[in-house]
């Protein structure tokens, strides 16, 4: 009863009808029901994107809609002949008139289709065994979610989190992680929180930190910011306990091995194979911050990184394709933060601290020594 209440507030919402009282009244429903959340705000945000109406289009749509309407019985034309003499006389009201009644047709079925995808799931065994919940994120956008336990979750860009909707929490907290992520995890001894990655999965019972695990990056890292948790290094089968402030860095590629030379606190892997290593997570030089889980706060932050490393970073950042022509260039360590610049701002910025010049054309940089 209480998930029905909520689409039907969140239609009233959606076309503007809905009054403070039940606003008010869906965000308390919201709390009793979490498991609404996530769907409600998918739904919200596709709903608010603006897009280019297409007059034409919604002209010919709308009288396909009449003629339906009208084979089964209902005069529409004459309704809207009745409305037309209402200060409708030209061709452009008119047209306007269509489209606001097209439009309130399209959010009831909208909320309709909801609905049915909504019952459909929960009298369906099969689709409810495969139901999952999939949040991702595009190159140059971040995003913060709630999941049902109240755990929170921010996505970096370019970024896909995966849970199975209906069983998470039953037994245990499983998620699954492609991208960057930064978690602050609700406790509960009883159902442990599981992050699975490509390589390594992380077990927490309460903490925050960071899991970076592209597919296409050299290194998987984890970074601790507090509490504890438990990595299992798939391939090798090996558990590590983490404490706060510990960066777990893990080679994407163990016949390269190249791991970053962070001082190792603890050596996890022999000197022949270093295929793990344990660190120290990094700390900005210019405001103390910790690196790895600056983007959560909206800022763009490297340390003593080579330009093909910061530039990777600003290619997911800016929605951009970066290409460092001169690897001589890598030579130069460089450490900087960006809060609110453009792309032409950051690479300027950059400019003081490496010797470069570099053009844009098409949303893809080329940067070349002086």
């Amino acid at each position: 009863m209480n998930t029905e209440r909520i689409w039907t507030l969140l239609s009233r919402k959606l076309s503007g009808e809905a009054t403070q009282t039940e606003l008010s009244e869906m965000d308390e429903l919201l709390e009793v029901c979490p498991e609404n959340q996530l769907p409600i705000q998918f739904t919200e945000y596709y709903w608010n994107i603006p897009t280019e109406q297409d007059e034409e289009y919604m002209e010919a749509t709308f009288q396909l809609h009449c003629d339906r309407m009208k084979a089964r019985g209902f005069e529409i034309e004459a309704d809207y002949a009745e409305a037309g003499s209402m200060n409708l006389e030209n061709d452009s009201k008119k047209r306007h008139f269509r489209l606001f009644l097209f439009s309130g047709l399209t959010l009831a079925t909208v909320i309709a289709l909801i609905f049915f995808s909504f019952f459909y799931k929960s009298s369906n065994p099969i689709a409810e065994k495969m139901a999952q919940s999939e949040v991702s994120t595009k190159n140059g956008s971040r995003t913060k979610i709630q999941l049902p336990d109240g755990t929170a979750v921010w996505l970096n860009s370019n970024s896909k989190l995966v849970y199975d909707n209906k069983h998470f929490g039953t037994n245990i907290r499983e998620v699954t992680l492609t991208g960057e992520a930064y978690f602050d995890v609700v406790k509960n001894l009883a159902k442990p929180f599981v992050i699975h990655t490509t390589k390594m999965d992380i077990k927490v019972l309460g903490t925050a930190f960071n899991v970076k695990c592209y597919p296409n990056d050299k290194n998987i890292e984890t970074s601790l910011i507090r509490g504890s948790i438990e990595v299992t290094l798939k391939d090798r089968q090996e558990k590590i306990i983490m404490k706060p402030n510990e960066k777990l860095i893990l080679s994407n590629d163990e016949l390269k091995a190249a791991i970053s030379n962070i001082p190792a606190v603890r050596p996890l892997a022999s000197k022949a194979s270093p295929v793990f290593e344990l660190g120290h997570v990094t700390i900005s030089s210019k405001d103390n911050s910790v690196v790895e889980s600056a983007w959560v706060y909206n800022k763009l932050a490297f340390e003593d990184e080579s330009i093909s490393e910061v530039a990777l970073k600003m290619e997911r950042w800016y929605n951009v394709k970066i290409i460092v022509l001169d690897e001589n260039l890598n030579k130069y360590k460089i450490g900087g933060t960006f809060v609110n610049e453009s792309l032409e701002q950051a690479l300027k910025g950059l400019q003081f601290l490496v010797p470069f010049n570099y053009t844009i054309k098409d949303n893809e940089v080329k940067i070349i020594k002086k």
